[in-house]
């Protein structure tokens, strides 16, 4: 075994491998060193504990998911950017399967707030996104919000819907784009 030190980007490639390959829950620090070529300690160096591992990983994964989030989803109608939201994870599902609902138990009982950080963390970049194209878009007719109904809580509940949609392995999210429609145009 190499015993050279590796760096922090080729670990997280061979962890993302790993759970690409063989699911979350196969994630441990002994096989990431191994897939790395270098000793268990050169793993710890960058990652304390199997939970900073998972953590930075699972993160790792949102960026690779959302990598064109900055730059391609400018749109300013609202239901264009939740299709597009929705299209953009359904791929990286594909490449990361039940991602969604098997990346937490990755997690020992100690170390799960970590990753719910971590989960709150990604969510609420795209919570953020969505509430910009939502505010930005011309076509939503005045006065469907107000203290009760405000953006941010329709927002909540089109991510919250988009996440049901997924989890539940749906292969469009037409019907929810139809309901926004209906709701805010």
């Amino acid at each position: 075994m190499n015993t050279i030190v590796t760096s922090k980007e080729a670990i997280l490639k061979a962890s993302k491998e790993i759970a690409a390959l063989h699911g979350f829950q196969s994630l441990n620090m002994r096989d990431v060193a191994k897939h790395c070529n270098v000793a268990v300690g050169s793993v710890y160096n960058y990652f304390p504990s199997k939970a900073d591992l998972v953590t930075a990983t699972v993160e790792d994964i949102w960026k690779d998911v959302f990598h064109e989030m900055r730059v391609t989803d400018n749109s300013d109608n609202f239901t264009d950017s939740v299709a597009w939201l929705f299209k953009t994870v359904s791929s990286g599902v594909k490449e990361y399967p039940a991602f969604f609902t098997v990346h937490p138990m990755g997690f020992s009982n100690d170390d799960k707030e970590k990753g719910r950080e971590a989960m709150i963390r990604n969510f609420g970049h795209i919570k953020n996104n969505l509430l910009s194209s939502l505010k930005n878009d011309s076509n939503v007719k005045l006065g469907t919000f107000n203290e009760t109904f405000t953006p941010e809580n329709f927002v909540d509940f089109v991510f919250s819907n988009v996440l049901t949609l997924l989890i539940n392995k749906e292969q469009s999210c037409y019907m929810l784009t139809e309901v926004i429609k209906r709701t805010i145009y």
